[in-house]
């Protein structure tokens, strides 16, 4: 078996990474378990103090902010050619690391593989939690088949030398950076323009403890979408004018046709903070400098990776 790590980045939550790592480390698989904490006290070390003596543990402190930049400080870390990423409010069932790198090392064309991501037992009249839920597995070999959807980052694997040769994650996208959400969909489009493959599989699944109400959606919906615009920017942004047309079709089919959809059946539109995000964030993209050659916003910020 190819060595394999797993990387959480977390900040200010304690007991949930407590949680996530105990569930990484519960099978005696080798498999290395790095937690990059951003918190701003001590008690996220305090809680993950007693994993410490677990040969398969590495903790690294960081300065840095941002999702992004703390999966760079991670993947820089990693010693596994295979790299599953979650999130820190997940739980995941026994050698999930490991299964899923068997998964993504059966396809040697993917670069980026999905699982399904299960809600935590909530009220669903009061609020929600994202997921992602296949029935069959699907393979994407370009962009185009990005108007059907996409996986969650919250279970993720990617091979670690394709990445790092795309100059790693882009430190702009993901929770505390300037587009703070869809670093997943950054990832995949990078990997997909490259010539890679993106794989979703049904065949595991991890749970997400992150439950919004329908009031706290609302600001996470309007970020989810100016950083879906930014998304959609930057390929054009970089010299793939062809990307104009996934572009359109998720403003269109996505923000747009809603609304209009209200309209026409004489209801009150709903959903026009998903307009205003996502044209907000492909303003802002367009006129974000971008790299060419690695498809990363400005100069990277983080961690220098090396192969």
């Amino acid at each position: 078996m190819t060595e394999v790590t797993a990387i959480v980045c977390t900040r200010n939550r304690p007991a949930a990474i407590a949680k996530a790592a105990a569930s990484l480390l519960s099978s005696p698989d080798d498999v290395e378990v790095i937690i990059v904490d951003q918190s701003q006290g001590d008690d996220t070390e305090q809680a993950l103090a007693p994993f410490l003596d677990d040969a398969r543990f590495r903790y690294q402190r960081s300065a840095l902010t941002g999702k992004g930049a703390g999966l760079n400080e991670g993947l820089a870390m990693a010693r596994g050619s295979i790299v599953a990423l979650t999130d820190d409010d997940c739980e995941l069932p026994a050698g999930w690391a490991i299964d899923m790198a068997r998964i993504l090392g059966a396809h040697p064309r993917v670069a980026v593989l999905f699982c399904n991501v299960v809600p935590v037992p909530h009220d669903r009249t009061l609020g929600y939690v994202p997921a992602f839920e296949r029935s069959d597995t699907r393979l994407l070999t370009s962009v185009g088949a990005l108007r059907h959807g996409l996986g969650l980052g919250a279970g993720m694997a990617v091979r670690r030398d394709v990445v790092v040769g795309l100059g790693g994650f882009d430190a702009s996208f993901g929770p505390g950076g300037r587009f703070p959400s869809a670093d997943e969909w950054d990832t995949a489009i990078r990997v997909l323009l490259a010539g890679w493959h993106v794989y979703e599989t049904p065949e595991l699944s991890i749970v997400h403890d992150g439950y919004r109400s329908f009031a706290e959606g609302k600001a996470h919906a309007r970020r989810d979408w100016i950083a879906l615009g930014a998304v959609c920017a930057k390929p054009l942004r970089a010299g793939h004018p062809g990307f104009i047309g996934i572009a359109l079709w998720m403003f269109a089919s996505k923000a747009l046709l809603p609304p209009l959809t209200d309209v026409v059946h004489l209801r009150m539109p709903r959903g026009l903070a998903r307009i205003a995000g996502f044209l907000s964030g492909f303003v802002a993209g367009l006129r974000t400098p971008v790299d060419t050659a690695t498809m990363i916003y400005d100069p990277p910020t983080g961690t220098t990776l090396t192969r």
